[in-house]
């Protein structure tokens, strides 16, 4: 499983930081704050953290009990409350926080959606958010593009780098099979000695047409493409984020 021995690797590298600059965009082209907010693959919890100290109701659902348990620290440190589950979002469980109709906005963050590479996971995701959310509610999510993917040539890419830590991530796109695979390795300090570990993540390029198939499998219907600083996407555009509206 992913995101494992490497979850506080990602919490210490700061990678958490991008979803925590998109939630804050995502609430200031938002006319009001959301009520309530699901977070899908919440990872650490940046983005659920960041609406819920807008004042709103939220649930952070992600498959790594390694990445919940820093979320739950973090929100404690700030003193926050989020209402957090253990869960595959392919598959979401029978839960009194996941009341169908109940959700303003649903978000899915830093191309996790991508994380996802059988044929009907999307729409499955998809299907499950269309239920959760109201009439009018928002799916808000960010993909890594195909464009993007075709520049992931055999090269390392430094992540972090700290006197303690050390991480760097082989990137490699899989033409024929449209694969795109990060090769995590981390080397950490603990007093004289260095500790490493590794971790590989697959993702799948995600075609427009099969986007906007899923959302229509889940009732919503997509309205708009921005990228992460929420302007106009180029065709080349290596990560997209997309609106869609119940």
């Amino acid at each position: 499983m992913i995101y494992l021995d490497y979850a506080p690797i990602y919490h210490a590298a700061g990678q958490a930081a991008f979803g925590t600059a998109l939630a804050h965009i995502i609430l200031a082209h938002q006319p009001t704050t959301p009520r309530r907010v699901l977070d899908l693959a919440c990872g650490t919890g940046a983005a659920a953290l960041v609406f819920a100290a807008a004042g709103a109701t939220v649930v952070g659902v992600d498959a790594s009990a390694a990445m919940l348990a820093i979320a739950r620290d973090q929100a404690y440190q700030r003193g926050l409350t989020v209402e957090w589950i253990e869960a595959d979002i392919r598959a979401l469980p029978d839960d009194p926080h996941l009341q169908p109709g109940s959700f303003d906005l649903c978000t899915c963050l830093f191309d996790s959606l991508n994380h996802l590479t059988e044929d009907g996971d999307l729409a499955n995701v998809c299907r499950s958010v269309g239920k959760l959310l109201r009439p009018g509610g928002q799916f808000i999510f960010d993909l890594n593009t195909l464009a993007g993917f075709k520049t992931w040539h055999e090269y390392d890419q430094v992540i972090f780098d700290s006197p303690h830590l050390l991480v760097v991530n082989r990137l490699h796109f899989d033409h024929d099979r449209q694969r795109a695979y990060g090769r995590f390795v981390w080397f950490r300090r603990e007093g004289e000695r260095w500790w490493r570990g590794e971790e590989t993540h697959c993702e799948r390029a995600w075609s427009d047409d099969e986007i906007v198939a899923a959302l229509n499998a889940g009732e919503m219907q997509l309205k708009a493409c921005r990228t992460p600083q929420w302007t106009p996407p180029t065709v080349d555009e290596p990560r997209v984020v997309y609106v869609a509206e119940r």
